[in-house]
């Protein structure tokens, strides 16, 4: 009868070392790995694209364009138009008027030098030169996205201009341009 107890602590150590064995299979993986909880979920990533678009006026109802007329301008007059530019799209941009004489036909009786008698201005972006001396493109600044600046363009007949300008027409074509900043 001695035995019986004996079988007990035998079977109570094996069964503790089991249940030992047991637990340690369990936490010694996630122990050596060195893992922690984690937990993660997904949502959305969108882009999207800016824009850059333009809108001209002539602050005389015209939209979408500007039309500037210098009309029965005399020798020693300067006359003035303002363009209306405006950065309607959403990043800053560079605005910029293309040399104003692009397709401008040489009227009848005058010379290319008498040209140098009209002169333009963009006051605070161009200085008075004469037509034939205008830069490809004129600095009109930076506009901000949303952002209208108005642009007085001055004309200038100088007052040695003869008889030989009477009842000229000159005309040309213009293009203000937005560049992504």
């Amino acid at each position: 009868m001695s035995l019986k107890p004996t079988t007990k602590k035998t079977l109570a150590r094996t069964g503790a070392g089991v249940a030992t064995l047991a637990v340690a299979a369990v936490l010694l993986p996630s122990m050596m790995t060195g893992a922690d909880f984690s937990a993660s979920d997904t949502g959305r990533a969108d882009v999207s694209t800016a824009t850059l678009t333009i809108d001209l006026s002539d602050g005389n109802g015209s939209q979408g364009t500007f039309d500037l007329d210098f009309l029965n301008l005399k020798p020693g007059e300067t006359k003035s138009q303002t363009i209306v530019v405006k950065n309607s799209g959403t990043i800053a941009a560079d605005a910029s008027l293309g040399n104003p004489i692009s397709g401008v036909t040489l009227p009848q009786g005058l010379s290319t030098s008498d040209l140098a008698k009209l002169t333009v201005a963009i006051p605070g972006y161009q200085n008075a030169v004469p037509i034939t001396s205008l830069p490809s493109a004129i600095d009109l600044g930076t506009l901000a996205a949303g952002q209208s600046r108005a642009y007085p363009v001055q004309i200038s007949l100088d007052s040695s201009a003869g008889n030989e300008w009477q009842g000229k027409t000159l005309g040309g074509t213009a293009t203000v341009t937005l560049d992504q900043r």
